[in-house]
């Protein structure tokens, strides 16, 4: 799906905010939404698509609304463990997100990056590299008490091949 009008300015919000720094660089998930705010956050820089930054695949859910895949007989089962197992249809469970984020990220070069990829995938690394837990969610489909605003910039380093998380889902460019 393409970006809408508020995704647009939440990219143009974005934009403002790294105005100036150098994101050195650049990857984003092949996925429209992703590349279109890579793009709009940071007009002229090089992109580099890479598969791997995509979200989960919802498998069957995938542009469904959360009423409606809650009402899918499938759906119960899956949420009882939605880490190890895909979703439903040919989806993916959330430890296959997290293992190509983490392959993706483990070859990254020295120096600044600057991703743009997607929530679930996102939190899934999180949950992986830091051993965060993932119990389902009352009334969400993700597993995932921890919110994440579109967006939202999370940092992370790696020193002596150990993960340092920096900062989680700053949004303070959407604030008003």
């Amino acid at each position: 799906m393409p970006l809408g009008e508020v995704g647009e300015r939440q990219a143009e919000r974005l934009a403002r905010r790294l105005a100036g720094t150098d994101p050195g660089t650049v990857y984003a998930s092949d996925l429209q939404r992703a590349a279109d705010t890579a793009r709009l956050a940071l007009p002229g820089h090089p992109l580099t698509l890479d598969v791997r930054l995509r979200e989960l695949n919802f498998g069957r859910y995938e542009g469904r609304t959360t009423d409606e895949v809650r009402h899918d007989p499938e759906y119960a089962e899956w949420q009882r463990d939605p880490w190890t197992l895909p979703a439903p249809g040919g989806g993916e469970s959330l430890r296959g997100v997290a293992a190509r984020l983490r392959s993706w990220a483990e070859e990254l070069p020295a120096g600044t990056v600057t991703a743009f990829t997607h929530g679930a995938a996102v939190r899934a690394l999180l949950c992986d590299l830091f051993g965060w837990p993932a119990p389902p969610q009352p009334g969400y489909v993700l597993p995932f008490p921890y919110r994440l605003a579109h967006t939202g910039l999370t940092r992370l380093t790696r020193e002596a091949g150990r993960w340092i998380l920096l900062t989680y889902n700053d949004h303070a460019h959407l604030e008003v």
